[in-house]
């Protein structure tokens, strides 16, 4: 009897001790996000910024249950808020608070997005379409984009690079007018 209260009272501690489980769960059907047809996977509460997975809301939570269920595994990388401080700066969103709208992230290569309404979220392999739906359920609440901020030359790239084209169509004209010179 000792053992058995001994035996339950490590398990309960146990259960307490160790970190939540993830609560982000696929749902209802899940085509593969990286098929190339546009459907998307369904899964239950919310996905936010936190990298950690003993936040029941983390990205990498839906990563994780995603990468459980389908083949090939995929990584999120969340387009953080140091990215874009303020959305309405770098991008913007048609339709916010009903079932379908548009978006634009300029400057961004975008993998994946995730599409938050009620309490689901649908998970997206970007296709080059900008647009986006709640799949029927309540309006949006928000859009999660995963990918990396596209590269952008630095303003001496340029300048190098401009003074590169000029250099060969000054040798290119030199040329031509020579090749001219001995035709005559």
């Amino acid at each position: 009897m000792g053992k058995t209260i001994i035996a339950v009272a490590a398990l309960a501690v146990a259960m307490v001790a160790s970190p939540a489980t993830a609560s982000t769960i696929v749902v209802g059907s899940c085509d593969s996000v990286t098929d190339g047809d546009a459907q998307g996977c369904l899964f239950s509460g919310n996905i936010q910024e936190n990298p950690d997975p003993t936040n029941v809301n983390s990205y990498k939570n839906a990563e994780a249950a995603y990468n459980a269920l389908m083949n090939p595994d995929i990584t999120l990388n969340w387009i953080t808020a140091s990215d874009a401080p303020n959305f309405g700066s770098f991008g913007s969103i048609t339709g916010a608070g009903g079932n379908s709208g548009t978006f634009s992230l300029p400057g961004y290569t975008i993998e994946y997005y995730a599409v938050k309404a009620g309490n689901e979220f649908v998970l997206y392999q970007y296709l080059g379409s900008n647009t986006w739906q709640t799949a029927g359920r309540q309006g949006l609440s928000h859009i999660a984009f995963f990918g990396v901020r596209s590269a952008v030359p630095e303003p001496g790239t340029w300048a190098l690079m401009l003074l590169g084209f000029g250099g060969i169509g000054a040798s290119m004209r030199r040329r031509r007018s020579n090749v001219l010179m001995q035709v005559a």
